[in-house]
Parts: structure tokens; C-alpha cells; sequence
């Protein structure tokens, strides 16, 4: 049934060393959860519509548990409080305005992210496969290189499902650090359960993202070959022009996905980047007042887990962009070393530096910012800000 839903998958050895193959373990996650991701263009089975339906039934039941949540959360707290789970004292104004923004965070988020997976993401998915099967057709890669393609999408798998033992981990522990009811703890992790969306739209993009500049390093790679290696023959040397209108083409097939990848996760990054803001700022500011007191609880030890994830997530986020970029910049740096007494060859090498000078990918978060490291000091410095102010409303209204 997998197999169908993923798409279709060849039976010859020789065949499955494709995009497909690096692809499988995490296309198979992301259609197990109702994201209808596929390489090639499937039959319009009944499988098939049973996982767009599964998708879209997942989706209700996100939005439904989502504003169920937001509705009882303040009962929740009451729950909390009368078992003394939470510490009365630092129940101020700007906890309970910050745990508030905390939930409204994490739920509209998720519902956003899913909307974004089912209505955008799916639906341009087949431009990046597209692109894919193209760079199959002319021989991009080798099986070496289609092997390591494959790597970066196994350790993906293996981050949704350590992310999975994680929610289920802080999800069970409200049980025991809030005294919720049993039907209470059982309703507050099926809702939290729905944060793995967010894992996997961040593994998504993280992936892809890590294997378009995987294939930038190796068209460099190929460049450097040529360049230093004494024992390139003299037939390659004679024949350059062909050599570099194949690095053109591989050049800006890489950026045709990488345009694509714009397309297909810009919004998704959108959705994601701005919450973990205020993730981040929420998460921090509970552990500030938790730690401020000398308390080391089971609370302080998930705060810290859903602190780290999201850093780390964010981190990656931001230096993938940036890594395209810069390969694409090493590039110009490799082809400036080239140099020629033919006119006609050294042109050729100019003209190909310029065109990749002028065409450098970026990738932003739908057009209204640039995804790169400069998030990160942004992330930092809007976090010790609020922290700041959220704190001096703590102690004046302890007071």
C-alpha cells in the first residue's frame, strides 16, 4: 500500500538508483501523515485518494483539537494549579499573558503549517520532480552521488522519528507535571501530537535544501578536478567548450530547482520561521522564571528540550540558504583559476563566471525576507529584548 501511495517503484536494479530511491524514506513519512508527496505522477487510484483523504481528515482534526484547546486552556491552568503543580507565586499578569500566546503559538502554527503542506506544498511538488527527473535524464549524477542523496534523506527519517519519541516524551509529561485527569492528559497529547507537522516541514526543507547544495559542492568538485589534476588528458583540455556548456546546463538546472524549491517552501518557511520567534521567546522566559527560583523539575527538562529543537531547527534552517549560496560563490572562485590562451575558451570561461555572478540563489520566505544566517543574531537579539521586558513586568508586578 506504501509503495502505491509514494508512487510507482521500478523493479530493475539498475533502475531504482534515481531521485525516487533517495527520496523513498522520507516521501513515505510525509504520505504516512497525509502529505501527498510523489515523484512521479500516479495512477488516480483508490490508494491514492485514500491518502488525500486521510490527509484532509487529519487536517479537521488539527483544526478541531486546536480551538477545543484554546478554549479549555485557562481550565487547564485552573487544574494545575489546584493539584500545586504551578508555582502560585510566579502566576503574574505576564505569565499568564505569556502561557496564553504560548498555546494561540503552537496551535496556530501547526494549523498553518498543514495548510500550507496539503494546499501549497503538494500541489507545486511536481515542479521539483519535475526538475528531478530531468537532471535523471542527461546523467547529472552517478550512483556514488545518487547513494549520498539517499544518506541525507535516511538521517531526515531518522530526525521525524526521534522528533516523534520527543512530542510523545513532552506530551505523556504534562500527566505528571501539571496532575492533569486522564481524559485531560489524553486530549492534551492528541493536540500536541499535531506539533510534528512542524518536524516534518522543517526535515522537508532541511533535506532538500541540503542536497541542492550537496549538488552545487560536486559541480565544483568537478571543476577543481579539472583544474589541478595534471593528468586530465589532452582530449578533455581540446574539447573544453563542450565541457563547460555541460557545466552551464548542470549549473542552472540546479538553480531551476532550487527556484522551484522557492516555490514549493516558501510559504512553508514563512509559517515556520515567525512562530519559532516567539517559541523561542515563550520557552526562554518560562525557563528564566523556573531556574530563577532553583528549581530543577520535569518542566524545567522539557522547556529545555522544546528550547533546543527549536534552535537547532532554526539554525539549519538558516545556514541551508546560506550554504547554496556560497557554493554557487566558490564556483566563480574555481572558474577564475581557469585561464587560457585561446580567446574563444577564455570568453567562455568569462562569460559562464558572469552568468553564475548574476544568478546566485537565494531563497526567501515567500518574498518578504531572506532566509540566511542573519536570522540567527535577529533571533538572539529579539529574544534578550523581550526577555528584558517580560521580566521587569514579572518582578514590578511581584512587587
Amino acid at each position: 500500500m506504501l509503495k502505491r501511495i509514494v508512487g510507482y517503484f521500478p523493479g530493475s536494479p539498475d533502475e531504482t538508483v534515481n531521485f525516487e530511491w533517495c527520496c523513498r524514506p522520507l516521501l513515505i513519512a510525509m504520505n504516512l501523515f497525509g502529505i501527498p508527496l510523489r515523484m512521479h505522477e500516479a495512477d488516480e487510484s483508490i490508494l491514492v485518494w485514500i491518502g488525500n483523504i486521510f490527509g484532509w481528515f487529519l487536517y479537521f482534526m488539527n483544526v478541531a483539537a486546536g480551538l477545543i484547546m484554546i478554549c479549555i486552556e485557562s481550565e487547564f491552568e485552573n487544574v494545575a494549579s489546584a493539584n500545586g503543580k504551578l508555582v502560585l507565586n510566579n502566576r503574574t499578569t505576564a505569565w499568564q499573558w505569556n502561557s496564553g500566546i504560548s498555546t494561540y503559538n503552537t496551535v496556530c502554527s501547526t494549523i498553518a503549517i498543514q495548510t500550507v503542506l496539503l494546499a501549497i506544498t503538494a500541489v507545486r511538488w511536481k515542479d521539483i520532480a519535475r526538475v528531478l527527473n530531468r537532471m535523471e535524464r542527461i546523467n547529472q549524477f552517478s550512483v556514488k552521488e545518487f547513494s549520498h542523496f539517499r544518506t541525507i534523506f535516511r538521517l531526515g527519517l531518522l530526525v521525524i522519528i526521534i522528533s516523534c519519541l520527543a512530542v510523545c516524551f513532552l506530551s505523556m509529561s504534562a500527566y505528571f507535571n501539571t496532575g492533569f485527569l486522564l481524559w485531560q492528559m489524553m486530549f492534551y497529547s492528541f493536540q500536541r501530537s499535531f506539533v510534528i507537522f512542524i518536524c516534518l516541514a522543517v526535515v522537508l526543507f532541511i533535506c532538500f535544501g541540503w542536497m541542492a547544495s550537496t549538488m552545487m559542492q560536486l559541480l565544483g568538485k568537478e571543476m577543481t578536478h579539472f583544474i589541478s589534476d595534471p593528468d586530465v588528458d589532452n582530449d578533455a583540455r581540446t574539447q573544453f567548450d563542450v565541457l563547460i556548456s555541460k557545466w552551464n546546463r548542470h549549473y542552472f538546472t540546479i538553480i531551476d530547482l532550487v527556484h522551484q524549491m522557492n516555490r514549493c517552501f516558501g510559504c512553508l518557511l514563512l509559517v515556520m520561521v515567525a512562530p519559532t520567534f516567539v517559541r523561542v521567546i515563550n520557552t526562554s522566559f518560562h525557563l528564566m522564571i523556573d531556574m530563577k527560583d532553583g528549581r530543577w523539575t520535569i518542566e524545567v527538562t522539557t522547556q529545555l528540550i522544546v528550547l533546543f529543537f527549536n534552535f537547532v531547527g532554526f539554525t539549519f534552517m538558516a545556514n541551508i540558504p546560506h550554504k547554496i549560496r556560497q557554493e554557487a560563490v566558490d564556483l566563480t572562485k574555481k572558474l577564475r583559476k581557469l585561464h587560457f590562451e585561446d580567446y574563444d575558451l577564455q570568453n567562455q570561461v568569462n562569460v559562464l563566471m558572469m552568468e553564475i555572478s548574476n544568478s546566485l540563489p537565494k531563497i526567501t520566505a515567500a518574498g518578504f525576507f531572506d532566509v540566511d544566517l542573519q536570522l540567527i543574531p535577529t533571533l538572539i537579539g529579539t529574544t534578550l529584548t523581550y526577555l528584558i521586558i517580560l521580566f521587569q513586568f514579572q518582578t514590578s508586578e511581584k512587587r
